[in-house]
């Protein structure tokens, strides 16, 4: 793998071997979607990975943290061609800047959180899309729906009136084990399927990082979050 040349800078050439990678693992897997997309992870990073990203041809960021990204975005010129997603924990204290702020949420976790989400999305006279994030490894140190209660509580997802249902996000177990990776990319599959039978909208499939993406395209991901790869280490706070 190619590390950026200049950390927080986006590598042009480790741009084009994540490309590269992303269409290998597809061809590899029965499982793999028609088209798998990139959502750069710019959490930690300057303002000036962000545009750096933007001039080397990525058009879609993931931030973490609300109160970082209201200090970077107003400042990013080119922030109305791209789509920035919040793919960090969400407090619940901070839901509705997050609803100003971002395109799409990721990290809508617990019930409370999604009616509080759809609530203010309403008063801000919305309709934002957001994914539902499932705890598929069974991870005690994530967040996130348990597989099987969030089948359970369909009905309740369904009666949002301001919030689009448009997928399923899971953060895989800090794990080289490649089995205990795909059980968890599998098992985040089956939920986004059992979900859109009910919900046509819930189509997406966001799971895989820069260290298990390749493994996360082969069970079905349609989105993949990169940051390390692309732009280097982060820097250190």
């Amino acid at each position: 793998m190619h590390s950026a040349s200049r950390p927080g800078k986006l590598d042009p050439k480790a741009f084009a071997d994540i490309q590269a990678r992303i269409v290998a693992a597809r061809s590899r897997s029965p499982n793999a979607a028609p088209e798998v997309n990139l959502v750069a992870v710019t959490k930690a990073f300057p303002l000036e990975t962000l545009i750096s990203g933007y001039e080397g041809g990525l058009r879609v960021f993931g931030e973490s943290r609300v109160q970082e990204a209201v200090a970077k975005l107003p400042q990013f010129p080119q922030r109305s061609e791209c789509e920035v997603r919040l793919i960090g924990h969400l407090q619940s204290n901070k839901a509705k800047t997050a609803v100003d702020l971002f395109d799409l949420i990721e990290s809508i976790d617990t019930m409370k959180l999604l009616r509080r989400v759809d609530r203010l999305a309403g008063e801000a006279g919305k309709e934002l899309p957001v994914y539902l994030q499932v705890n598929a490894g069974h991870d005690e140190a994530k967040f996130g729906f348990d597989p099987d209660g969030l089948l359970k509580v369909l009905p309740e997802v369904a009666d949002v009136q301001h919030l689009l249902i448009a997928g399923v996000m899971t953060i895989a177990p800090l794990t080289s084990d490649e089995r205990r990776l795909r059980d968890c990319f599998r098992t985040a599959r089956e939920v986004r399927d059992a979900l859109q039978a009910q919900l046509p909208t819930c189509t997406d499939l966001s799971m895989g990082m820069t260290d298990d993406f390749e493994l996360a395209i082969e069970e079905g991901a349609t989105h993949v979050r990169i940051g390390r790869a692309l732009f280097g280490e982060r820097p250190v706070k």
